[in-house]
């Protein structure tokens, strides 16, 4: 049974392939992404951007299709913070209340300062897109006839209490730079299919690091979210 383990733990590299039983967890992810059509989870995000790293940032999240979105940050960093958007409504800007005793903002989500301190806009609190940071990879790879990744399985993990299925992946990047990073390590649930955990590395200040590291923490499918969970007129909100 060891010596099962040890084989099952290798790292296996298929040029324009990955291994089958890798690919039927990419697939479930795939699957279980575009199903999400609401969902509120807490997201812990920690990134390497703007030439240094930046401080952890927590959010508890209210997504519903096709991008309505509410956080609350709820950890140290920036404490209280509230942001709310909506696809198409306040002129496409997102509102931000940054604190107690500061105004509520408008902002571009793509703007200079909405992006101040992020590696990725608001569309990556939609799971869909997130799981398409790994699929897109995984597709790209497949379609070639001369790249391919190493797949180093990491077997069964717990992730913030959620059972875990785990896998190391470092990616030619060298021979190909559109590829997302050099080596990304993602975690997916058992019981959701989805993403728990995803971290990545690249190159930063000229050498490999750890640039992203992402939890998705307590998925709930089916919270019953309703218009009043992202109208700024909800009476629990500060905006």
């Amino acid at each position: 049974m060891t010596h099962l383990l040890a084989l099952l733990l290798l790292p296996t590299a298929l040029a324009g392939q990955t291994p089958p039983d890798i690919r039927a967890r990419l697939e479930r992810l795939r699957t279980a992404a575009e199903g999400v059509s609401q969902c509120t989870y807490t997201f812990r995000r920690h990134e390497w951007t703007d030439g240094r790293q930046q401080p952890p940032h927590e959010m508890a999240v209210k997504f519903r299709e096709p991008m309505d979105i509410y956080m609350k940050w709820v950890g140290d960093t920036h404490k209280g913070r509230e942001l709310l958007y909506r696809q198409g409504w306040n002129d496409g800007d997102m509102m931000v209340k940054p604190g107690p005793m500061v105004p509520t903002l408008s902002l571009d989500p793509q703007g200079k300062l909405a992006m101040r301190g992020s590696r990725h806009g608001i569309d990556m609190i939609d799971l869909s897109n997130v799981a398409a940071i790994i699929l897109d990879q995984t597709d790209r790879l497949e379609a070639s006839a001369t790249l391919s990744a190493t797949y180093t399985p990491q077997g069964a993990q717990t992730v913030n209490g959620e059972a875990s299925w785990c896998v190391q992946i470092d990616l030619p990047k060298d021979q190909d730079t559109r590829l997302y990073a050099y080596r990304v390590d993602m975690c997916l649930s058992e019981r959701t299919g989805l993403l728990t955990r995803l971290r990545a590395w690249d190159q930063a200040d000229g050498e490999l690091r750890k640039v992203e590291d992402y939890e998705f923490r307590n998925i709930n499918l089916s919270p019953g979210l309703t218009d009043a969970d992202f109208s700024d007129d909800n009476p629990a909100y500060a905006f």
